[in-house]
């Protein structure tokens, strides 16, 4: 029985497994015209092959991109990881991409399935081992991301032992880390670090109390939205208007092909210093010119996006919860840099600027951190408290459906339950006074001071649910079909909510007096 870490990534995707108390990382093996070669990574890249109708995965797909014909032949699907973000049921990636029919969750689906072959096919596992994994996920993640991502994972054939969040997994790498592996120390190990998680689309900061085996996620914080992609965009713009390329203008294949070369570039800064980037739109067949972008002006357009980042750890490291836990900056161990974009040079000199008397640790293994953490959670006794980093709740009708109301259900900062614990309830029972529910559910990030959703909202689906009970449940309704009804005072209705340990969750709606109800997933309609 294999055991294994993944982070599932925006870029790239990592495994590292556990033997025996070592955790290396399991190569992904292409044949080449050189013959075969083997990477720590598999790029989180999607090509469909329009004359086949087939969805190629990984180095294969990035291969495909360099072919003769390629912008004729292949459609491309970067950042699956981003577009399960906005996952609702029966989303469908753009038609000049995705084959009719196949949804977001289908091409997730299919690229755990590659992954899965991909391990097996590294040496590291018998023919048909089975695979225990504990899989990653952003910590600001919404709950319908969570529910797809685990359970393509689950389809695809892989044996899902836990979650947890990516800054959770790389605290449990950093204590590794401290311990130098040596199991007797790290029992004994007391710290307080904030990880700061700047990968390739989205950013995570969380603040992690350490006890020995035990992690506690004090708060989390996030942006969804920014990352190595947002850089790349930006670097892609300033390359094409130096060689005159109007980006916006270009077609799809040439603005993928020149967001990799920018990728590329900007990588090019991490490995050594450099004055300027440069573009020959030629190599691309974009037409003729050199342009090149100096590095100073490409950083201060990035200091803007990664300013909201290094606020959101200033506030996480002094808000409410640390304080309630004991923890102020000068008892923080460290703060600890993940994620491919942290080694950007901007990205530590901005943070020790803001926090001059904080350590710094810039991670040896910024694509493997989050997969090792996850692969030592997979084989050792770790326990970690994990909490929900969003409000979850829904919008109802009030005052015979003349307003709206907002009612938490599970506020930002619950404990989530371990695995082997019940999971979290909630019950609401009322008596109604219109004769169809229309319930509206979502995460936000903050409630505001007069109660209503703010910051980071994320809809969910509406659910519309027949408090009368002259209608059957499951009947197809819509909401001008709505009326105030004094009468159903007495027809009371109960709603009960579970969570459980990866913050998925459901809810059964049920009418008292006959007993009718209807479980609903989080995201479904």
């Amino acid at each position: 029985m294999a055991r294994l870490g993944i982070d599932y990534g925006t870029t790239n995707t990592v495994v590292v497994c556990s033997d025996r108390g070592r955790y290396p990382v399991v190569p992904h093996i292409t044949e080449t015209a050189v013959g075969p070669v083997a990477r720590e990574v598999f790029p989180s890249l999607v090509v469909l092959d329009r004359e086949t109708g087939q969805l190629i995965f990984g180095s294969e797909a990035e291969r495909c991109l360099t072919r003769p014909g390629a912008e004729k032949r292949y459609g491309v699907l970067g950042s699956l990881k981003r577009l399960l973000r906005d996952y609702a049921d029966g989303r469908r990636v753009g038609q000049s991409i995705v084959p009719e029919g196949l949804d977001l969750a289908a091409v997730l689906r299919e690229f755990c399935g590659a992954l899965r072959a991909s391990i097996m096919r590294s040496g590291f596992f018998a023919e048909n081992e089975p695979l225990e994994t504990v899989i990653t996920w952003p910590a600001n993640a919404n709950g319908a991301q969570r529910y797809v991502t685990r359970k393509s994972f689950k389809d695809a054939g892989v044996e899902i032992l836990a979650t947890l969040t990516e800054p959770a997994a790389s605290a449990i790498e950093f204590a590794d880390r401290l311990a130098r592996g040596n199991r007797a120390r790290a029992r004994q190990l007391e710290a307080s670090i904030a990880v700061f998680d700047l990968g390739g689309g989205t950013f995570d900061v969380s603040l992690v109390r350490i006890h020995g085996p035990e992690f506690t996620v004090v708060d989390t914080a996030g942006i969804e939205q920014l990352g190595g992609d947002d850089f790349d965009r930006i670097l892609a713009q300033r390359l094409a208007e130096a060689v005159k390329i109007d980006f916006d203008g270009l077609r799809p294949f040439q603005r993928a092909m020149l967001l990799l070369h920018a990728r590329q570039q900007k990588e090019s800064i991490s490995a050594g210093p450099a004055a300027s980037l440069t573009f020959a739109a030629d190599d691309l067949g974009l037409g003729s010119g050199v342009g090149t972008v100096p590095v100073k002006a490409y950083f201060k357009e990035l200091e803007k996006l990664l300013e909201p980042a290094i606020e959101k750890l200033w506030s996480l490291i002094n808000g409410a919860a640390a304080r309630s836990a004991g923890i102020q900056s000068q008892d923080l161990t460290a703060i600890y840099l993940v994620g491919g974009s942290s080694k950007l040079p901007l990205v530590p000199k901005m943070l020790a600027r803001r926090f001059r008397d904080v350590r710094l640790v810039m991670t040896d293994k910024p694509f493997t951190s989050t997969a090792m953490g996850a692969a030592i959670r997979s084989a050792e006794g770790v326990r970690l408290q994990e909490i929900l980093s969003r409000t979850f709740g829904v919008l109802r009708l009030a005052e015979h459906g003349t307003r709206d109301c907002f009612d938490p259900i599970f506020a930002a900062g619950t404990r989530l339950p371990q695995r082997h614990e019940s999971p979290l309830r909630h019950k609401v029972r009322y008596s109604p006074r219109h004769n169809i529910g229309h319930l509206r559910y979502l995460e936000c990030a903050g409630v505001n001071a007069a109660g209503w959703p703010s910051d980071g909202v994320r809809q969910w689906s509406d659910i519309l649910f027949p408090y009368d009970p002259a209608i059957p449940v499951g009947s197809r309704l819509t909401p001008d079909q709505i009326v105030p009804r004094d009468d159903l005072a007495d027809q009371w209705v109960e709603e009960k909510y579970i969570c459980d340990a990866d913050g998925v969750i459901t809810v059964t709606i049920r009418r008292l007096s006959d007993g009718q109800s209807c479980t609903y997933e989080i995201f479904r309609n």
